[in-house]
């Protein structure tokens, strides 16, 4: 039909009207865990390769991105470290350190029962032959594993902001 516009198109010039280079290469890559090359983050992101590429090694410099090599190319994806302290950010943002404590003994309970129902330490210990286990009861454990470790961490960076304000902080 003449005259009508389509929505993403509509969408993708006011993302662009509206951000800088480097927060559309950040948001591109935030959500890039495989990896993209420059030129891939370029195209989503609506700017140059050159450009794309540079924001990327300042990322990079900070340690929000990793680089890898594939086949002779670069490509580039959230850094582990980045979306670790994100998650636990969150965790802090939504509870308190008392409710995260209650929440880890918790979850290290669920860990301890799955250890003793299958006899084995880690998910990927079950031996699928023998295990009386389905494959959603392992990914439960895997979970709980992931945000055990995503609590730990909340909780030792409102210890460390403790320790930076020290007791006399306002």
């Amino acid at each position: 039909m003449a005259g009508d516009t389509d929505v993403n198109d509509v969408a993708r010039d006011e993302w662009k009207a509206e951000t800088t280079t480097f927060r559309r290469v950040r948001s591109v890559i935030k959500t890039t865990y495989d990896g993209a090359t420059a030129g891939e983050v370029a195209e989503r992101a609506l700017v140059s390769e050159t450009t794309a590429r540079t924001h990327l090694e300042d990322l990079a410099e900070t340690g929000f991105v990793e680089t890898v090599s594939d086949r002779g190319a670069t490509r580039y994806r959230r850094s582990t470290e980045s979306l670790v302290l994100e998650q636990a950010q969150d965790m802090l943002e939504n509870a308190d350190a008392a409710t995260l404590l209650t929440k880890v003994a918790e979850m290290q309970n669920e860990i301890d029962s799955y250890r003793e129902e299958t006899g084995v330490d880690e998910p990927e210990d079950i031996s699928w032959k023998e295990a009386d286990i389905d494959a959603e009861r392992v990914r439960q454990w895997q979970t709980t594993r992931r945000n055990l470790g995503f609590a730990k961490v909340a909780l030792a960076l409102d210890q460390a902001a403790d320790a930076v304000q020290g007791p006399n902080a306002v």
